[in-house]
C-alpha cells in the first residue's frame, strides 16, 4: 500500500472520515484575475475536506509572498460548518530523534472562522498522535498581508509519518508560499499541543523539587479553566476513567456513553444527553443536561456558555498570559467582576475527544446561577423491613409518633 492510498485512513483518527482529494475548477467561490490561477496541484499535495466540494486548491502566479508562485486554499460555499485542508503527508524516517520546524509566508482573506498551518506526527496506532499543532491557539482570521509562519514538533524515534499543511474553517480564502522543512536545535521551543499541557496541582507546593509528567499516552492532552483530560481519565472534582469500548465510569455511578457525534448517560448525577459537532468555525455541545437545555459554542475568537436560564459569554482576552497552547476566554460582569477561563491542547483541535471534551466542559466550565443550587446529596437508605405510612415522609413508620 502507497502512502498517497493510505492519506484517507491516516487522516481518520485527526478528524472524521474525510472525502478523497478534489482538484475542481478554479471558478466559484473568490476567483482572481483570468490565467493567473490554475487548479493543477503542487505535486505530492492534496486537498482533503469535512465535507465534499465545500473547498478547492490551486496554484496562484500572481503577487506570491515568496517565490514565483503560491498555493492558495478557498472556500467555495459560504457554509461555515466545515473546514478543508492543504497537505500533504512523508515517511517520518528522515526525521527520527530531531525536532523538525514546517514554516510558511501565509497572507490570508475575509476568513469568517480561522486558518492556520498545521503538523502531525504519527506512530504506528494513528489514533494516537505523538505530536500536533494547528495553530488555532494563534488562528489567523479577517484579513492580512504577508507574513511567515511556523510549527515546531520533536519527531520521536518510533515515528511513522508526518502530515502538513494549511488549514482553513469556515469561509475565506488563504495563500501559501515559501514553503520550509528544517531540523532546529533545542533552543527553538515546540509549539506541540499534546506535550505543553500540565495538570494543575491539587494543591500547594513547597520547595522540594516534584517529579515530572511523564509523557506517552496518558499525558495530559487538554484542559478546560481546571478540569483537564488525557486518553484514560478525565480529572476533574468528579473524575472518570475510561471503561470498555466507548464507556467511561466515575465515582457516585456516573457513567458516559459516547456513539458518533453523541455523549449520553449520567454526569455529576444528572442525566446528559449531548451532540458534539467539530470541524467547524466553532466547536458546538447541545443538547440537555439534568432535563435542562444546554448549548456550549466554542470559537477561536467567543465562547457562549448556556445551561437553562443561565449564560456565561466570553470573549477571547488576547492580552492575556497564558501558557503555551491555551486560549483566554473572559467574561466581564459589570464594572469590576471578571472570570477568565482557559482552554487549552486538543480541546482546541478541530475534532477534539468527545467525552473528555463534555466532561471538561461541564466541570470546569459550566457554572451554575445560584438559583440552581447544589446537586442534592443522595438520601441515605432507610434500615428498616416495614413499609413507609402513608403520611410521604421518609421515615418509616415504626418511627413516627
Amino acid at each position: 500500500m502507497t502512502l498517497r492510498t493510505r492519506i484517507p485512513g491516516l487522516l481518520l483518527a485527526l478528524w472524521a472520515p474525510l472525502a478523497a482529494a478534489q482538484t475542481p475548477s478554479s471558478s466559484g467561490g473568490m476567483p482572481a484575475a483570468p490565467g493567473a490561477t490554475r487548479a493543477k496541484l503542487p505535486q505530492g499535495w492534496y486537498v482533503t475536506e469535512s465535507a465534499p466540494q465545500h473547498y478547492e486548491a490551486g496554484v496562484d502566479e500572481t503577487a506570491p509572498c515568496e517565490g514565483t508562485r503560491s498555493a492558495f486554499l478557498r472556500s467555495r460555499t459560504q457554509a461555515t460548518d466545515s473546514f478543508g485542508t492543504f497537505m500533504q503527508a512523508f515517511s517520518a524516517q528522515d526525521f527520527r530523534g530531531k525536532r523538525l520546524r514546517f514554516s510558511a509566508a501565509v497572507r490570508h482573506q475575509d476568513v469568517k472562522g480561522w486558518a492556520g498551518l498545521w503538523m502531525r506526527v504519527e506512530g504506528a496506532d494513528p489514533k494516537q498522535p505523538l505530536a500536533f499543532d494547528n495553530m488555532q491557539s494563534r488562528a489567523l482570521v479577517g484579513t492580512h498581508g504577508c507574513k511567515r509562519y511556523d510549527v515546531v514538533l520533536d519527531v520521536p524515534l518510533e515515528a511513522t509519518t508526518i502530515m502538513a499543511g494549511l488549514i482553513m474553517s469556515g469561509t475565506g480564502q488563504a495563500w501559501l508560499g515559501g514553503v520550509r522543512f528544517e531540523t532546529v536545535d533545542a533552543s527553538v521551543k515546540t509549539t506541540d499541543l499534546l506535550a505543553t499541557l500540565q495538570p494543575l496541582p491539587s494543591g500547594p507546593q513547597g520547595l522540594e523539587e516534584a517529579p515530572r509528567p511523564q509523557g506517552g499516552a496518558n499525558a495530559p492532552l487538554g484542559r478546560v479553566g481546571t478540569a483537564w483530560f488525557d486518553t484514560q481519565r478525565v480529572q476533574t472534582a468528579t473524575p472518570l476513567v475510561r471503561g470498555k469500548g466507548p464507556t467511561w465510569k466515575g465515582e457516585f455511578d456516573d457513567e458516559l456513553f459516547e456513539h458518533g457525534i453523541e455523549v449520553n448517560g449520567v454526569y455529576e448525577r444528572r442525566d446528559l444527553a449531548v451532540k458534539v459537532r467539530a470541524g467547524g468555525a466553532a466547536t458546538l455541545i447541545e443538547g440537555t443536561w439534568g432535563g435542562e437545555p444546554l448549548s456550549i459554542r466554542l470559537a477561536s475568537d467567543s465562547l457562549r456558555i448556556r445551561w437553562g436560564t443561565d449564560e456565561q459569554r466570553f470573549e477571547r482576552d488576547l492580552g492575556a498570559s497564558t501558557p503555551k497552547g491555551c486560549n483566554a476566554y473572559l467574561q466581564k460582569t459589570g464594572r469590576f467582576e471578571r472570570q477568565w477561563l482557559e482552554v487549552c491542547g486538543v480541546a482546541l483541535a478541530t475534532r477534539p475527544p468527545l467525552t473528555q471534551l463534555v466532561a471538561a466542559f461541564l466541570s470546569g466550565g459550566v457554572r451554575a446561577g445560584a438559583s440552581r443550587g447544589p446537586i442534592p446529596p443522595p438520601r441515605l437508605p432507610v434500615r428498616s423491613p416495614q413499609p413507609y405510612d402513608s403520611s410521604g415522609r421518609d421515615v418509616p413508620s415504626s418511627q413516627l409518633q
